[in-house]
């Protein structure tokens, strides 16, 4: 099976070469004062763990490579499929990318080619949907910088009342080949782009610089239109027999943040990089007290112990809902009390919304006039369709280009999602790594994000 969190990019990992005395590079251990030390024994486990993982990844490629697993092309007519099998965690650029460019030789023909996209259970069906938008946004940009047509094939499905569950769905399914008129186009920046592009051969692709983040002001235009569907659907759509109109309430609030939590207090190293976790009170009134909104929404998973199976959610983010409800229960009055004011009788409504499907919490994030996201990939897509947007992190190595400073931050920055510069030192953040070494428990928590 795929690991849940890919190897960070540059991370090296050791394996038995001729040259070495011992497998696994146990020999380049820390120096010898160190032996025996808990830094050693961690940097033998690392090395270990990294070695066992790229085995996985080669034994899952293989498997793969056996079963026909692997992203492939084809022509049909003009237009060219690029299919993406279910269980292929390969990188589908190469074949992206060489469909494209294949159907662009024929684009000056009428009608324009399409790139047409087969890949259901990535984009209608996996719960991994703040990894995978960001693929169906590199495969829109692919086919704009080559200037022809996009369509999904088969669609997420029709549109009626909470489906389809995740919100790729309810972006467009098939786009002209129209360029966007708010980007900028010279040729010069194309062939960048579609170079970079294909040169980011990874199926994680928020770490790609090129691509996706030219468009961003467009992808949040439709994020928020998107949402808006949503939204509409949620209060009055016709029942499915079509018999009589079923009535929904869908009360959004003036800034939302996004308290990402049951997967964090999952989290060891064994599952990446522990420099992700909590943003504390001083921060979130640093963005909040200027808008000074009438409701603050908590968008967060279901706060019990146990999922219901009536509950759109991983069983992972249940796991942990008692000890993130502690965590809420310290946080939350400080957060009322630090947006009442002095001069204020009553502060803003602040509310939970753990009960949320997928592309109901996502939708409140781009409707928001507000919303401010942890370390998260979840939350960066629909809060580029917010009015303002915050990203206090970027959520592991591996989401590098969101970084501040980077190219990819920049181009976010034009759709109105601003890259905090709070991860780079990781001073303000209170990170998994702290969370675990000095095991603290959800009151401590809670205590270290208000004091911060």
């Amino acid at each position: 099976q795929t690991p849940a969190t890919p190897i960070a990019h540059g991370t090296r990992c050791p394996l038995t070469t001729p040259t070495m005395r011992y497998p696994l590079g146990l020999d380049r251990l820390p120096t010898p004062a160190l032996a025996g030390t808990a830094a050693a024994l961690e940097e033998a486990a690392r090395r270990v763990r990294c070695c066992i993982m790229f085995f996985l990844l080669a034994l899952a490629g293989a498997h793969a490579a056996a079963k026909g697993q692997f992203p492939e092309w084809r022509f049909q007519g003009r237009d060219v499929v690029v299919k993406i099998p279910r269980d292929s965690f390969h990188e589908p650029q190469s074949a992206a990318c060489e469909a494209a460019a294949a159907a662009a030789a024929a684009k000056n023909s009428s009608p324009a080619p399409v790139l047409i996209i087969d890949a259901p259970s990535w984009f209608c069906t996996s719960d991994s949907v703040g990894n995978h938008l960001p693929l169906y946004f590199t495969l829109r940009a692919l086919a704009l910088l080559h200037g022809i047509g996009f369509q999904m094939q088969p669609t997420c499905g029709p549109i009626i009342r909470d489906t389809p569950k995740y919100i790729t769905g309810w972006l467009p399914q098939s786009a002209s080949p129209n360029w966007p008129p708010e980007v900028p186009r010279d040729p010069g920046t194309i062939m960048r782009e579609i170079e970079g592009t294909c040169k980011c051969r990874t199926i994680i692709t928020h770490v790609c610089t090129y691509g996706w983040p030219l468009f961003a002001a467009v992808w949040g235009r439709e994020i928020r239109a998107a949402a808006e569907r949503y939204s509409v659907a949620r209060k009055g759509v016709l029942a499915s027999n079509g018999s009589k109109t079923q009535k929904y309430t869908y009360d959004l609030d003036d800034a939302v943040i996004h308290f990402r939590c049951g997967d964090i207090m999952e989290m060891d190293a064994s599952r990446g990089p522990l420099n992700s976790g909590f943003v504390p009170l001083s921060v979130l009134l640093r963005y909040l007290r200027p808008l000074a909104p009438r409701s603050v929404g908590i968008v967060t998973t279901p706060l019990v112990e146990k999922c219901s199976s009536k509950l759109e959610t991983r069983a992972m983010d249940c796991k942990h809902g008692k000890q993130c409800h502690d965590i809420l229960e310290v946080l939350l009055p400080a957060l009322q009390s630090g947006l009442t004011g002095p001069r204020k009788m009553h502060g803003p409504r602040v509310r939970i919304h753990d009960k949320d499907t997928t592309v109901g919490a996502m939708s409140r994030i781009a409707l928001a006039q507000l919303s401010i996201c942890p370390p998260s990939t979840f939350c960066v897509w629909p809060a580029l369709g917010a009015v303002e947007g915050v990203l206090t992190g970027v959520g592991g190595g591996h989401s590098i280009a969101l970084e501040p400073g980077k190219r990819a931050a920049a181009a976010l920055g034009e759709g109105h999602l601003h890259v905090h510069a709070l991860h780079g030192s990781n001073a303000s953040i209170l990170s998994i790594k702290r969370i675990k070494e000095a095991q603290m428990s959800p009151q401590q928590i809670g205590q270290f994000l208000v004091e911060h």
